[in-house]
């Protein structure tokens, strides 16, 4: 069987990746990472995951062969307000990096700071050759990670995280 590979060019980076390997690898993951978490945070983000992905990234998330529903890793990064949370959600993607920066972190002075790429209001994504946390599904395959920064709304029942002093 053939592998076909497309070229995905998104500002900084270009990246070769093959959709029908990677839906394959998706097909053997049970359920996301907020599921699978347990916390309060990732609770309220499987429950808006809804809300929070603009057509433009659910479109690139199906063009990759990401389901959207099985994030590797969501990271609650911080509250911009009540109701308003940002997070992180990685996926992974078998392809590589051509070229483009091998992270999707920056160093600005000491500070280290997310170096995403504007997909839309509130949303960022970014590549990122770091594949340490990729599924055991996509383990042996050339692997690239794909990171979603959006802003969620709060919609659990719990009290919502209060914004850092």
């Amino acid at each position: 069987m053939m592998c076909v590979t497309q070229l995905v060019e998104l500002s900084k980076w270009s990246v070769h990746s093959e959709p029908e390997t990677t839906r394959e690898a998706y097909a053997h993951i049970d359920c996301g990472g907020a599921e699978s978490c347990g916390c309060e945070a990732c609770f309220n983000f499987a429950n808006a995951r809804h809300l929070v992905y603009n057509a433009e990234v659910l479109e690139l998330l199906e063009w990759l062969g990401v389901d959207p529903l099985l994030e590797a890793e969501v990271r609650h990064d911080s509250c911009l307000g009540a109701g308003r949370h940002v997070y992180t959600a990685c996926f992974y993607i078998v392809g590589e990096i051509s070229s483009g920066p091998a992270t999707t972190v920056a160093t600005r002075g000491r500070r280290c700071v997310p170096s995403l790429e504007s997909a839309g209001e509130g949303i960022g994504v970014g590549f990122s050759a770091d594949a340490r946390e990729a599924p055991e599904a996509f383990r042996g395959l050339p692997v690239v990670r794909l990171e979603v920064s959006v802003v969620a709304p709060w919609v659990s029942n719990a009290p919502e995280p209060r914004r850092p002093a």
